[in-house]
Parts: structure tokens; sequence; C-alpha cells
């Protein structure tokens, strides 16, 4: 066995022991930023989550972590943090388990200034001590670009599903993202589709439909290279007032169209996987070195109550 492939399986060890009850595990990248890859990343996270399947995001952008903001948390980490023991993922209102390194930071405006192998080194370490329990899906929001976080990632994660990759219609935006997918395929991870955000806008009081970025690009983009195309997602006021709201879009306006779009990329991711037995946990040997309960999530709290 060669130096790489030791290191390798040493760091698939504690990561694949933390991640051993999460049924699917998926990616979310774009090629450059400016897409609206981590919008994409909370709203499908909650639009899964509105099936009544437990899920979890994972904000692996280390630079502009903006997930927390998006999904209302507010509060930092310190007093969840437990050491050896592990960390207990924040979860939202609407039962989103959300783990980022931007809960560590004293405030939101703190500078990030690692260089790569020290960054590789945290995601690691966060990927092998998030206490995630059972959950039946985990998406992680990767960085734009192909660079350390997302090569890490996509190297770390043992057995994952597979990557997301979100475009916009604009020419530059395509073609970079054309990048994204040959990287993911260098790397071996599996593509599940495309997603077109800012797809098209379609006018509240008549109806009329504009492609003010270009038309049928992304749609083009994963013909080329034989991926599914997901769906579109339409340029929607409503769409960033939840952002910053701190409530995603198919919970704060399950009507608008970008909610509407979102639900139905939902349903498409769901029927490419393959169908898996949901993982059912009655004994939790590790909390008996703890002096906390688990996070109480909608599922979780019925588990919990049955067995007092």
């Amino acid at each position: 066995m060669d130096s790489q492939e030791h290191q390798s399986r040493h760091h698939h060890g504690p990561i694949r022991d933390a991640m051993a009850k999460i049924n699917y595990k998926i990616a979310i990248i774009s090629g450059k930023g400016g897409v609206g890859k981590t919008s994409v990343t909370v709203n499908l996270a909650a639009a899964v989550r509105r099936k009544d399947l437990v899920v979890g995001i994972f904000d692996a952008d280390v630079h502009g972590p903006s997930v927390p903001k998006m999904v209302g948390i507010r509060t930092e980490m310190r007093d969840i943090l437990h050491g050896s023991h592990g960390i207990d993922p924040v979860v939202t209102p609407q039962g989103l388990k959300v783990m980022s390194v931007a809960l560590i930071w004293p405030t939101e405006m703190t500078p990030i200034m690692w260089r790569g192998q020290y960054k590789a080194r945290v995601l690691r370490q966060f990927l092998s001590s998030i206490k995630w329990y059972e959950m039946d899906f985990l998406f992680v929001d990767l960085p734009p670009g192909t660079g350390d976080e997302p090569i890490t990632i996509m190297k770390s994660i043992p057995d994952l599903d597979g990557m997301i990759v979100v475009t916009t219609p604009q020419e530059i935006s395509t073609i970079v993202c054309s990048k994204a997918i040959n990287a993911a395929r260098e790397l071996k991870a599996p593509i599940l589709g495309l997603i077109e955000n800012m797809n098209h806008y379609q006018c509240p009081d008549c109806g009329r439909i504009e492609h003010f970025f270009g038309k049928d690009r992304g749609a083009r983009l994963a013909k080329t290279f034989g991926i599914p195309l997901l769906g579109g997602i339409p340029l929607d006021g409503q769409y960033s007032e939840a952002a910053d709201s701190g409530i995603p879009i198919v919970y704060k306006n399950p009507e608008s169209l970008a909610a509407q779009a979102l639900m139905g990329i939902a349903d498409r991711l769901l029927a490419l996987l393959p169908p898996r037995e949901k993982v059912v946990v009655t004994k939790r040997p590790w909390e008996m070195e703890r002096d906390h309960h688990p996070p109480k999530t909608p599922d979780n709290q019925k588990t919990m109550e049955r067995s007092s």
C-alpha cells in the first residue's frame, strides 16, 4: 500500500464512522461564484426536508460561509462544542441540521486567512467530528471553483452519492461549469445532475416570460455531458427576500414560482437516487460519555418520547 492510499484510508476511517448513519451524501458545486449555489443548496435541502425526511447541511465554504445566515442561525457555536466527543449541529426551526465554520468565529466580519493545507485539515476534522446521528440526506455546500475545499470534500467523504452542478444561463457560467464537471469526473465523483439558477423571469402581472441571461444553455450543457437536467429556478424577488430573512422560500413562500420549481427539482432528485432502507438506531453508545442530550428535532423528539 503506497503512502497516499494509506493517508486516504486514515482520513476515511473517522469520517466514515461519523457519517455511517447518513443514507445519502450529496455535494453542490459550481464553476464560479455568483450563480446562487448556496441559495440552491439551502432551498433544495429545505425542499427535501418538507417531504418529512431528516436533512442536514454542511457549509464547506471556508472563506465565504453563508448558510447560517440563509437558514436564520444567528447564535455562536461555543456553547455546544464538546471537544473530543464531537459537535452537535445547530437545528433550525424547520428541522434542518446545520454546521458551518462560520459558527465558531467571533463575528460575521471576521476574515478567515487560512492556507490550503490547513483548510484541508480543518475540513476533514469537521467531517469526522460532527454528530449528525441518523439522517436521510446530507447536502454539502462547496465553495465555487475546483480548489482545495471542493477537492478535499470529493476525496474525503466516503461513498459520496454524487455532485449537483449549479449554473446560470450566461455563456461564461456554462463554460466555467464545464470545468467543474470535468474535475468531478477526474476525481470519480458521480454527477447526479445540473440545476440552472436564474433560468427566466415571469412577469407577475401579465405572465410574460423573459430570458434575461440567455436561453437553454443549461439544457445544452447537460446534454453535452450526458447528465440529467434537474430543472431551472426562475428569477424571483421573494427568493432573495426569503434568504435575507433566514427562512427558506419553500417554507416562507411555498406558492411562489421559485418554491414550486425547487419542489419539482427535489422530486426529480429523489427519483434518480437508488432506494435505501431508512437508517434506524435504537442505541447510541457514544452518548454514555456525553453530558447532554442529542439535538431535539421533530424526528428524534418522537423517538425520545416513546422511549421515556
